[in-house]
């Protein structure tokens, strides 16, 4: 059996120049395991909360809860989760919507919808570097930026990986 410890580096960023003394939002991540079966014909997802060890090829659901707790809307925060040291990313991450996008990293620096690498590939006896978009198992950071958290408003946000 694997032992799986997380360290994470969660970061909660606002993108006001102000900061309080207290906190405008909390935000707390958690960490459950979730295993897939097929139940007449359809996948069916049971949650294991805060599993205590896993194993390589178990899927993890890193799920981050954000509080306003500040009594007023908190304009643009920005909520970025790496993807934890010996797993990779394996999709199914709060989809952007009219409220807040969703982007990706491959390097904890620049985010997109749709994460670019630079490849050399030989084309017609030719060496060619290009950008082609780099595959979901590469990302290495999930970040929502959010437009507005209302007054006392409460968002969970969640992505799996898979553990190596």
């Amino acid at each position: 059996m694997k032992q799986f410890t997380t360290i994470l580096a969660l970061v909660a960023t606002m993108a006001t120049a102000q900061q309080t003394a207290a906190p405008a939002v909390k935000v707390t991540l958690t960490q459950d395991q979730i295993k897939t079966a097929t139940v007449d014909g359809k996948a069916v997802d049971t949650v294991i909360a805060s599993p205590k060890t896993v194993l390589p090829g178990d899927v993890l659901r890193e799920e981050v809860t954000v509080v306003n707790v500040s009594g007023k809307p908190v304009k643009s925060p920005i909520i970025s989760v790496p993807v934890p040291k010996g797993t990779v990313y394996a999709g199914s991450a709060t989809p952007g919507n009219d409220r807040w996008n969703t982007l990706y990293s491959i390097d904890g620096k620049a985010y997109s919808a749709t994460p670019m690498k630079t490849v050399t590939v030989t084309e017609n006896g030719k060496s060619v570097t290009k950008q082609v978009a780099a595959p979901a198992s590469e990302y290495t950071n999930v970040r929502w930026l959010i437009g507005q958290l209302g007054a006392d408003e409460t968002l969970k946000l969640s992505f799996r990986v898979r553990v190596n």
